[in-house]
């Protein structure tokens, strides 16, 4: 019977390099749930320590802050599962037995790139210190009552360009504009019903155009109009529209300097960075002010000022202008940024 103890030799030798090879292959998978579970961990830890010094608001706006706490949560989970999953000898704990290799066929190199990717942040967060946008990037994207001025220029364009054609030909206004109606009700016509009621639990926002008709009353009311990080975007947006209702004005305000290429040497503007959602929309909020010493102050210097508002042509666009009558130099705030309050 030797050919019987032959069998059964080269049986039991497949049977154990089969068991050594799965017993490497899980060895080498727990290693990557490991290394998975760590970086998992990696990042609620950043998340923590951003969160805890307050400077998680030099990347999202206050309003987005759940959504964080929510991912430090699941983070922290599944970053704890991973790390218990990687102890286990248990294969059924290893494998969820999908139908799908869940393995790293790849080279040790390929791995390290692609961990590379999600640990090379985490340690950068650690290390070095958040930086806050400056006067670079405003040259870069501009301020936005500038951006405010030009919209409502292209919109009065438009609408004199109408009215324009209107006088020329008002009859062939008129039948281009029935036909323009008409087409509009056809393709209405195509749309399905629309429901008449709410769905349960709907509620509807309060619109923005009441919080600013709102304040803007407040505004008109008072000695002396005082910005602050809750009213900042709002105020700089009200005095961009309407620049005329507050001259002579008294205003307080406190931001950073920086300075076109075209002002004059008196000429400056303190303004803010404002966010939306995140630091990618950030933009810039900023008001017109004249000062006769106004060299002094570089660039990017915060400053606390006060003074009478005005208006002044600028490139054709009439802003609001700060003539300032006292100007103090203060540290940047703790939170440099402001956001939208409503």
């Amino acid at each position: 019977m030797w050919y019987m103890e032959a069998l059964l030799f080269f049986n039991n030798s497949y049977c154990d390099r089969r068991l050594d090879k799965m017993e490497n292959q899980n060895s080498h998978y727990r290693f990557h749930i490991y290394i998975r579970g760590i970086i998992l961990i990696g990042f609620t830890l950043l998340m923590t320590k951003l969160v805890v010094t307050g400077d998680m608001l030099h990347f999202i706006a206050p309003k987005m802050m759940p959504f964080i706490y929510f991912a430090i949560v699941v983070f922290l989970l599944l970053g704890i599962i991973q790390i218990w999953r990687s102890g286990s000898k248990k294969r059924e704990e290893l494998y969820c037995d999908c139908g799908v290799d869940h393995t790293s066929g790849g080279s040790p190199l390929k791995s390290i790139a692609v961990y590379s990717l999600f640990v090379i942040p985490i340690i950068t967060g650690f290390l070095f210190p958040e930086v806050v946008l400056d006067s670079s990037v405003v040259a870069k994207r501009g301020f936005k009552s500038l951006a405010v001025n030009e919209e409502k220029i292209n919109k009065n364009e438009d609408e004199t360009s109408e009215a324009d054609e209107y006088l020329q030909d008002p009859e062939a206004y008129m039948e281009e504009l029935e036909e323009s109606v008409g087409d509009k009700v056809a393709q209405s016509s195509n749309v399905p019903d629309v429901p008449l009621e709410h769905p349960e639990g709907f509620e509807i926002q309060e619109q923005p155009e009441e919080f600013y008709a709102q304040l803007k009353a407040e505004m008109l009311k008072a000695d002396t109009i005082v910005f602050t990080e809750e009213n900042y975007i709002a105020m700089t947006t009200i005095l961009d529209e309407d620049p005329d209702a507050f001259s002579g004005k008294t205003v307080e305000l406190t931001g950073f300097i920086f300075r076109e290429e075209d002002f004059e040497e008196d000429q400056f503007v303190i303004a803010r960075f404002g966010l939306s959602c995140c630091v990618a929309d950030a933009s810039v909020f900023g008001t017109l002010a004249t000062l006769p010493d106004a060299k002094q102050y570089g660039d990017d210097q915060w400053v606390k000022l006060k003074g009478t508002l005005s208006t002044v042509a600028y490139q054709d666009w009439m802003l609001p202008s700060i003539s300032v009558s006292s100007i103090e130099a203060v540290e940047q705030p703790k939170t440099p940024y402001v956001y939208e309050s409503y």
